[in-house]
């Protein structure tokens, strides 16, 4: 299955690229590709947040671990997009 993402740069006008990737490709591989697309230089931090129907934040994914120990942290790496998302939980935030 490919999933398709409408991601929406929050600047003074609203900049929007469409992304198409495989259900089986991580959300690193999300975060790389909303970098390329919007043409990030891959230095910036990024977080994915799952979150409710009206879009609060719930838990946080980063891109690299930041717990107290190391390797305790799930990264972006450690979840596929169908982990994610299925017929219930369909909305993520990317920061």
């Amino acid at each position: 299955m490919v999933y398709k993402f409408r991601v929406i740069l929050d600047t003074e006008e609203d900049i929007f690229r469409d992304i198409a990737i495989q259900e089986d490709d991580s959300l690193e591989d999300l975060h790389n590709a909303v970098v390329n697309a919007f043409g990030f230089d891959g230095t910036e931090l990024a977080s994915f947040y799952t979150c409710d129907d009206k879009w609060n934040q719930e838990d946080e994914i980063s891109l690299f671990d930041t717990g107290d120990v190391a390797g305790e942290q799930k990264i972006m790496s450690d979840y596929t997009l169908s982990e994610i998302l299925d017929a219930e939980n369909t909305k993520i935030i990317y920061v």
